[in-house]
């Protein structure tokens, strides 16, 4: 199934299903299905479901379905998590990058992540096992990292809808600098990777 039918099947969901939907939506975004959280969230609030369901259900979802990666870093070897990374378009680098940055800053690095998706959502959840965060903590900063960016992320939707420009320029404007900042971090990384490849 390709992720056009995945991200519409989901959308169907919710919308048949309300706020389970959009909590059933959310928790397999971020443990299984390869779509960008934003794709679903975003979605979401164009196909009229409130913000309120979404903050809360999608929030609870999306930590919910994180407590899946959690798991299979501390208890899958790591060819079954590499093996599982392919199915969900995670690569080894990925994991290597999220593990050393859950290493040097622990807990925080779990609610970093989460307020900034730098690196994809899922191997956080994946590396924070491998790591051995405490569950507890992993969980909580979850929860607090995704509800602002679900906010935000619903409002856009929500507003793509109901024409509400100013809403939908500033909303815009938060998302296209998660994007740049994204977009930055990546070249910069592969500009430091090459440089160290060739001796400079």
């Amino acid at each position: 199934m390709n992720e056009h039918a995945l991200q519409t099947h989901l959308l169907d969901m919710m919308r048949h299903f309300g706020d389970p939907g959009v909590f059933l939506a959310m928790f397999f975004e971020s443990s299984i299905v390869p779509i960008p959280s934003e794709v679903i969230v975003a979605g979401a609030g164009a196909i009229g479901i409130s913000i309120t369901s979404i903050v809360i259900f999608g929030s609870l979802g999306s930590t919910c379905g994180a407590a899946v990666g959690y798991a299979l870093g501390r208890y899958a070897a790591m060819p079954v998590i590499l093996k599982v990374g392919r199915i969900i378009f995670l690569k080894p680098h990925h994991i290597e990058k999220a593990e050393a940055f859950s290493r040097k800053y622990g807990v925080w690095s779990v609610l970093i992540g989460r307020v900034l998706p730098v690196i994809p959502f899922k191997v956080f959840s994946i590396a924070a096992g491998i790591t051995r965060i405490p569950f507890i903590p992993f969980m909580v900063c979850t929860l607090v990292g995704v509800v602002p960016r679900m906010y935000l992320l619903a409002i856009f939707g929500s507003a793509m809808v109901k024409y509400t420009r100013p809403t939908l320029i500033v909303t815009g404007a938060a998302i296209l600098a998660f994007a740049a900042f994204r977009l930055l971090k990546h070249f910069f990384s592969g500009k430091k990777e090459c440089n160290g490849g060739t001796g400079i």
